[in-house]
């Protein structure tokens, strides 16, 4: 018994000892902290960095990818190769970041409702469950993307993956509301792309649709996935992409806020329900004025407001009778007092006449605007702006109707498509282009005249060209030229045959366009010479009347 007793105190001596000489390892002998230099100093471990800030592995992976910190590589790697190294003063940033108190609050919540649902209390954890803490990433957009500049050249991967959530099906891995978000988010960026004629640039490839854009000066390029069916994958790290994926929603409703109000147009545009039933997508979108939404300062009625509306709360303009009775009130004040209740008169009826016709105004502003915008713009990026302009094209069911409204409308044409929602049906005489990806060898003998029967690589390739390229080589049946990518390092490199050709065409269109504009300059000038010539002319006749007057004069004296 005295040697078990004498093994066990040991035993705690030893540990004793062990504990602290951990303690004081980092100390000196006289008790001072040792600082640590080079690599010790400038990096820590990610085992480390979680101990320190008292989070699980899951939430430091969060955190680091909505802060935009990621691991680094020491030059000597103190604690071995395959540990992930951090900067510690990454760290000790983080350290200071409130969202980690909202971690904390979700963790002790789920605790909560983990803990009733074990007691079998249902409607506790209902309650708790409605109660559930919600933190916002408002702040993280102003730290990381100081300037509107800022947000857009980082938006191109943020473009990208919203996109390809908002094709994705709902599933286990990725919840209804994030898809519906995506979609909604791609959905008002596509409407702004639409309204404002950025597209530049479209390449269809394996992956998807590669597009091209310039918003104020800077260029993006993203890709949207085919619309097939997508079967989800335990390959993927969801929780890692739903992280940037969080990030990336939040910095898109900020830029698309930005954007649409730059244009002077309602955040969140409203959308039209109807129309979405039935099929449509950028045309169920209703883009209205803010400036007409929000109404100035004073406290004006609602029917100024909101033009066209209707019901109780619309208020009604006042009748001609009670403007008679007002003015006879009025005609008992002072001159200074009526001049000034004619201007308010003046300006309530112009208010009514603006309210009428203030959707028209509005549009007229804009268009006003754009062409403003056209003289500062580049010919070629002019002439795509308006490419399809007086052109109706109908897209066939079988053809990415999504893609090709967003192309059409972009370039300033209309479109329609088979289905109810559709603005036009397929025997509407002002379909210009009909869109087909089938075999209709057939139907070429009963086209009606002034209508094209096409592929849809015709409409990519002549965004490309920034012209209207011959139909021929793409009616159907018949086998495309090859689609070729606008996307080019530069000259240096490989030039296809069709390139080369493409480039011989729109040089030829150009000087047959230049001709004819010489010809006309020539002809208003002949126009004008004649003119003159006429004049003098005319001149020389009314002398010759004067001349005979006078003499008619002289042989009556």
């Amino acid at each position: 018994m005295a040697k078990a007793g004498v093994a066990a105190k040991a035993r705690v001596d030893r540990k004793a000892n062990i504990k602290q000489k951990k303690k004081f390892k980092d100390r000196n002998s006289i008790g001072i902290t040792k600082k640590n230099v080079g690599s010790a100093g400038r990096y820590t471990t990610r085992t480390q960095a979680v101990k320190k800030l008292q989070v699980t592995l899951k939430d430091f992976r969060r955190l680091c990818i909505l802060k935009g910190i990621y691991p680094r590589e020491p030059k000597k790697k103190f604690k071995g190769g395959n540990t992930t190294y951090y900067f510690a003063k990454d760290v000790a940033f983080l350290s200071h970041e409130p969202l980690l108190h909202k971690f904390r609050e979700q963790k002790a919540f789920l605790k909560k409702i983990r803990r009733a649902c074990g007691r079998h209390e249902k409607k506790i954890a209902k309650r708790l469950d409605a109660r559930r803490p919600v933190y916002k990433l408002d702040h993280l957009i102003r730290e990381r993307y100081p300037t509107f500049a800022d947000a857009l050249n980082e938006l191109d991967d943020a473009l990208c993956l919203v996109h390809l959530f908002a094709s994705l099906a709902s599933s286990k891995f990725v919840p209804a509301e994030r898809v519906h978000m995506c979609a909604r988010l791609a959905r008002e960026f596509q409407a702004y792309i639409v309204h404002s004629r950025a597209l530049r640039k479209v390449f269809v490839s394996i992956k998807g649709f590669y597009y091209q854009a310039e918003i104020h000066g800077v260029t993006l390029t993203w890709v949207v996935p085919h619309t097939f069916s997508q079967q989800p994958t335990m390959q993927v790290d969801y929780r890692v992409m739903l992280s940037f994926l969080e990030l990336y929603e939040a910095l898109l409703t900020f830029v698309n806020f930005k954007l649409f109000h730059t244009l002077d147009l309602q955040y969140p545009p409203q959308v039209d329900t109807t129309r979405e039933s039935n099929g449509a997508l950028l045309s169920a979108i209703l883009l209205k004025s803010s400036s007409l939404s929000d109404g100035p300062a004073l406290a004006l009625p609602k029917q100024l407001l909101q033009p066209g509306a209707t019901g109780a709360g619309a208020a009604k303009p006042p009748t001609p009778t009670q403007l008679q009775a007002l003015k006879a009130k009025l005609q008992h004040v002072d001159c200074d007092d009526t001049e000034r209740n004619g201007d308010v008169e003046e300006m309530a009826t112009d208010g009514r006449e603006e309210s009428g016709s203030s959707a028209s105004a509005a549009t007229s502003l804009q268009v006003k605007e754009m062409e403003e915008d056209d003289e500062a713009i580049a010919p070629d990026v002019q002439r795509l702006r308006i490419l399809f302009k007086g052109c109706t094209f109908f897209f066939g069911r079988e053809t990415p109707i999504s893609s090709l409204e967003l192309v059409v409308l972009s370039c300033g044409g209309k479109v329609g498509w088979e289905g109810d929602g559709s603005p036009i049906t397929i025997d509407d005489e002002t379909i210009t282009h009909q869109i087909v990806d089938r075999p209709m060898s057939a139907a070429l003998g009963q086209l009606r005249p002034g209508r094209e029967l096409l592929q849809p690589q015709w409409v990519y390739d002549c965004i490309n060209a920034r012209a209207m390229i011959a139909v021929h080589p793409y009616l159907p049946g018949k086998k495309c030229p090859p689609h070729l990518s606008p996307f080019l390092d530069g000259p240096e490199g490989y030039q296809p045959i069709e390139r080369l050709r493409l480039a011989m065409e729109q040089r030829d269109s150009v000087s047959v366009v230049e001709r004819e504009d010489d010809g006309e300059d020539d002809d208003v000038d002949e126009n004008e010479d004649d003119e003159d010539a006429d004049e003098a002319e005319d001149e020389g006749d009314e002398d010759e009347d004067e001349g005979d007057e006078d003499e008619d004069e002289g042989d009556e004296d």
